[in-house]
């Protein structure tokens, strides 16, 4: 099966095309902003490189969250966009497990997901492994910060790191090892967790996972009647 994989969540803009499991073409740019600019011409770039057409996909895979608010909703507008154009389903894959899934798996040690949440308080996921596979806990938000690690590690010790915070997280916590990946999702690594879930049943829609709400708020009534440009 032909998969494009995306993703615009974090600090980077990345696209892939993998065909039954074998990567095809990706492309991956860090960027906090301009995503929205990038993320179409890159899809069109990985799908010439892979000599392949939108109407040959049989799906389409893009992170969800935990990440940024804009990029979430940047991410699955585009693959909702092409698979809509392509006539294919869009798998949704959290970020958490796009790192994860990177990651060696390792006997005796637990993995833990560390995301910059640009507020106080990151996002994290913990894993522990069965059947030689990473099996998370679940995202969320952690309050308190990087400080609040022991407590949410339970005692554990030595974990392993991933994802953007995690060299501060293993400082921090003055114990474990950073897992020799890289800090953004591999979008070939999307792609290929969207097909190992189709292939199972297990596949899941892109709905945006938002652990906290956006950084905005609602005009209040006096300037609802203020005149525009005051």
């Amino acid at each position: 099966m032909l998969i494009l994989g995306l993703d615009c969540a974090g600090s980077a803009c990345s696209a892939a095309v993998i065909d039954d499991g074998v990567a095809l073409a990706a492309r991956q740019e860090v960027m906090r902003r301009g995503q929205a600019e990038r993320i179409v011409p890159m899809i069109a770039e990985v799908l010439t490189d892979a000599d392949r057409t939108p109407d040959a996909l049989g799906a389409v895979a893009v992170t969800v969250g935990p990440g940024a608010f804009t990029g979430v909703r940047i991410g699955i507008a585009a693959a909702q966009g092409i698979a809509r154009a392509a006539g294919c389903p869009v798998v949704g894959i959290t970020v958490t497990d796009a790192l994860a899934d990177a990651v060696p798996p390792s006997d005796g040690e637990s993995l833990v997901v560390v995301l910059d949440s640009r507020r106080p308080d990151p996002f994290v996921e913990r894993y522990r492994l069965s059947g030689n596979v990473w099996r998370g806990d679940g995202p969320s938000a952690l309050p308190g910060g990087l400080g609040a690690l022991t407590a949410f590690l339970e005692g554990a010790s030595a974990p392993i790191f991933a994802g953007d915070l995690a060299e501060e997280a293993r400082a921090g916590l003055r114990s474990g090892r950073v897992a020799e990946i890289s800090p953004h999702p591999d979008p070939v690594r999307v792609a290929a967790l969207a097909e190992r879930a189709l292939s199972v049943g297990k596949a899941v829609p892109a709905v945006p996972l938002y652990l906290r709400a956006p950084d905005v708020s609602a005009p209040s009534k006096d300037r609802a009647r203020r005149p525009s440009g005051t």
